[in-house]
């Protein structure tokens, strides 16, 4: 059942409001999971600086499944995209051979 609103102004508000915390908790979180991440790169000399960026060619998310794994994983050397979507490839496919699933989980305020 939606809320009752006295006003277009007051949905609009909580609309903004709800948005806010989003953006905030979205925040929270990335740092929260960056420091994870970077906690358990440090043991192979690893550093990222921003989750998203720092992933996405494969070669830290390969790096962070073999620490994790204590399992060695090819990889690809080149830096064109081909190289960087077969290194993300590698880790999908390792972590579904292991069964590993994961579940995105966006609450509503």
């Amino acid at each position: 059942m939606w809320p009752n609103y006295q006003d277009e102004h007051e949905f609009n508000a909580r609309l903004v409001c709800c948005m806010c915390c989003m953006d905030e908790r979205d925040r929270v979180q990335k740092k929260t999971f960056t420091k994870w991440v970077n906690k358990h790169l440090m043991k192979v000399r690893k550093h990222i600086n921003d989750l998203y960026e720092d992933l996405r060619d494969g070669h830290n998310l390969i790096s962070l499944l073999e620490v994790l794994s204590g399992i060695k994983l090819p990889r690809e050397k080149g830096r064109m995209r081909f190289h960087r979507l077969q290194n993300v490839q590698i880790a999908l496919d390792f972590l579904k051979q292991r069964q590993v699933s994961h579940l995105m989980l966006s609450p509503l305020c």
